[in-house]
């Protein structure tokens, strides 16, 4: 979820509050994730299950998904392969 604030990043408890969840539905392990600090837009990771249901949806800015990220490639630390075979 995109929150914004112009002093700065927000705290867990500021982002809570700012989209009208609890506070523990806001992840402390993910934190407040600066994307723009010009514009004041920070970004924080909620747990779906406890956005409001009567919201209007334009209230909240996504993305919405948490995508698993993962090397691109062998591992560096994998020998090199074997060329020799066909």
């Amino acid at each position: 979820m995109t929150v914004r604030s112009t002093d700065g990043p927000p705290t867990i408890e500021d982002a809570a509050r700012q989209l009208g969840v609890p506070v523990v539905a806001v992840d402390r392990a993910f934190g407040v994730v600066t994307i723009d600090p010009k514009q004041g837009l920070y970004s924080v990771q909620v747990d779906a299950a406890h956005l409001p249901a009567d919201a209007p949806s334009d209230e909240f800015s996504g993305p919405f998904s948490d995508p698993r990220i993962e090397p691109f490639g062998p591992p560096r630390d994998a020998p090199p392969p074997d060329k020799t075979s066909t």
